[in-house]
């Protein structure tokens, strides 16, 4: 499984750079974190998967997005707040070979039809799932079948992470990507008992 860093902080990015897979963003990060999609591009080496997000209109700034690097994946929601949807949007970008991030899923049948109009990442959103009171990791242990029974390309993203335990769920049911906060990337490196093991044989050396 692949970890992308979930920031738009480029000190963050810099730090975790040798040991993620990709990056991936959104405006509301970009504005926590004050940086522009340019200056956080110049960061990364060339090719490096990066998913940023499109907004209304989001064909249109889709392609704007396509052109800034040869690693971009430009994140489409499925759905907009009106309750339509942008199936035919993704599968025009997907024919034109504009790599595409599907988000804000959260069911099976949703990522059915995302991986049928070609999206290249099926973002489901975990925590969320479970905040509605559904089963994140069986939602993506169905999707996972589903994308390897019918032969998609589509990968799965977890997306969405709160918590360190949600991890190694993702992990076992079967997701090819998740994304992960730097916050929660820090929880993953420490454990007490790795700290205080260290700190023995440090003692211990010292006599």
């Amino acid at each position: 499984m692949q970890i992308f860093l979930d920031s738009g902080d480029i000190k963050q990015i810099k730090k975790w750079l040798p040991f993620v897979d990709g990056l991936t963003t959104n405006p509301t990060i970009l504005k926590k974190d004050g940086y522009s999609i340019e200056q956080i591009l110049k960061e990364l080496p060339e090719g490096f998967p990066v998913s940023l997000e499109a907004v209304y209109p989001f064909e249109e700034k889709a392609k704007e997005l396509a052109k800034l690097g040869t690693g971009v994946y430009v994140k489409i929601p499925l759905l907009n707040g009106d309750g339509s949807n942008n199936l035919e949007v993704i599968k025009r970008l997907s024919d034109e070979g504009i790599s595409v991030n599907c988000t804000a899923l959260f069911s099976l049948g949703q990522v059915i039809l995302a991986s049928k109009a070609g999206a290249d990442f099926v973002s489901l959103f975990g925590g969320r799932i479970e905040d509605e009171g559904g089963d994140q990791f069986e939602v993506i242990r169905l999707a996972s079948d589903f994308l390897f029974e019918s032969q998609s390309d589509s990968q799965i993203i977890f997306a969405s992470v709160r918590q360190v335990s949600q991890i190694a769920g993702a992990q076992d049911s079967g997701a090819h990507i998740v994304t992960i906060p730097p916050a929660i990337l820090e929880k993953m490196l420490m454990h007490w008992y790795s700290k205080e093991t260290s700190a023995q044989f440090e003692r211990d050396a010292r006599g």
